[in-house]
């Protein structure tokens, strides 16, 4: 039977109970409790499931950038060419280490692929993480060997062995010399979730030959015919434990991934997961996203001799800063997201993930504190769009009436 597919499309910050009414779906109450805490949370993502085995839903989180239109396929456009910006970011500046920041954000392997041969389907997109789940699986059991002793007993004509006195006493046949020794074998716990995670992804994920050598190879590696672990209990804190080394971790985030619920983790500490199945899904935070394009953008640029990003260089760029009483004495820091430098000038560059409409108060605060607490007396703010309605003058030099040693540039870099 072929489920039928529906499409819904829901903009950053929207909510999604009212989107689905006007587009006419209805959907389970729990799933979109979900999506709903992503999209109120300016996350952008993707997630699909099937609902009584019937109806099969497509729901995408759009940017506050790219407001939903009529035609579905010019909307999975736009989301898929935010998916795809990111991977070449994620190519092009292999050092940063995204993934220990949010962990929202899963490697599809896409970064591996030649730019010619990139997908813009998000079936495709998947596939991708599926691949690579299971290709970190594979690598990890080939160096994996873990074992545990089990005793052997046994008898022969001559001690070889450690003698067995109770059985010797009273054994009538005194030929047979009854002995035990202890014999290593392959044991892990790691490799029973293993097979369990992969047969759960056979089941409910559709056919994969992959996954199913895998599943084989490990099985038969590790002598494992019966199960005692559930996938459900993969989110427990007693689980999370068995996964200790660096290796182990990529392991335990490729379980995840296979299940579909690699995005329930932020910042490698334990939250309470939603198990679903027959659903795919992921999401990222695109403010960090836009902050990486401004910095590419400035650095193509040319515009300043020396560029430090608070992703790369967040040592050169922190600065600490105190509030004082008397008695007292409070610690914070001063975190730009970019300090950059031209004809002697030092700048504070802030990347603002909201459409421009008029000069904001609060965010040109903080850019003039940041630069007061080093110094500096030049600041930019930068914004993916303006407002169609504002007549702000953006790309000139503003500074308040009151404080002439301060001044700041509004620019847009379109996302």
């Amino acid at each position: 039977m072929t489920s039928l597919t529906k499409l819904i499309f829901v903009n950053e910050n929207e909510n999604i109970f009212e989107a689905c009414a006007k587009q006419g779906v209805v959907a389970n109450i729990e799933h979109l409790k979900f999506i709903s805490a992503k999209a109120n949370n300016n996350y952008i993502g993707y997630y699909q499931f099937l609902q009584d085995e019937e109806v099969y839903y497509k729901i995408y989180i759009l940017p506050k950038t790219t407001p939903r239109v009529e035609s579905e396929e010019e909307n999975k456009r736009a989301f898929i060419e935010l998916l795809s910006k990111y991977y070449q970011l994620k190519s092009k500046y292999s050092s940063i280490k995204y993934e220990s920041r949010n962990r929202n954000i899963v490697d599809f392997a896409l970064e591996r692929e030649k730019e010619s041969s990139r997908s813009d389907k998000l079936d495709d997109f998947i596939a991708y993480k599926y691949s690579d789940a299971l290709q970190t699986i594979e690598q990890f059991f080939k160096k994996h060997k873990n074992s545990l002793s089990k005793e052997k007993r046994f008898y022969a004509q001559s001690v070889r062995h450690q003698f067995d006195l109770k059985r010797n006493i009273l054994e009538l046949d005194k030929s047979k010399i009854y002995q035990q020794k202890k014999e290593p074998y392959l044991y892990s716990k790691l490799a029973i979730i293993s097979v369990e995670v992969l047969h759960h992804f056979l089941k409910h994920k559709g056919k994969n030959r992959e996954a199913k050598k895998l599943k084989n190879r490990i099985e038969a590696k590790y002598g494992i015919d019966s199960y005692n672990f559930k996938p459900k209990e993969i989110g427990s804190k007693k689980v999370l434990k068995l996964f200790k080394s660096s290796d182990e971790k990529e392991l335990y985030l490729a379980l995840l991934s296979l299940l579909g619920v690699e995005n329930y983790f932020e910042d490698n500490s334990y939250k309470a997961m939603l198990k679903l199945h027959n659903q795919h899904a992921h999401f990222f935070r695109p403010e960090q996203l836009f902050e990486w394009k401004v910095y590419d953008h400035l650095l193509k640029s040319s515009e300043f001799t020396h560029l430090h990003y608070e992703g790369l260089h967040a040592k050169e760029i922190k600065e600490d800063f105190y509030l004082e009483s008397k008695e007292h004495k409070v610690k914070y820091s001063s975190n730009p997201d970019l300090i950059g430098k031209k004809e002697g000038e030092f700048y504070i560059i802030d990347a603002k993930w909201k459409l421009f409409d008029t000069a904001n108060e609060n965010d040109i605060q903080k850019l003039a504190r940041d630069a007061k607490i080093r110094g500096y007396k030049k600041g930019i703010l930068i914004y993916p769009m303006q407002e169609k309605a504002s007549t702000f003058k953006i790309a000139e030099e503003y500074n308040y009436s009151y404080d002439s040693d301060f001044s700041f540039e509004i620019r847009v870099i379109e996302f």
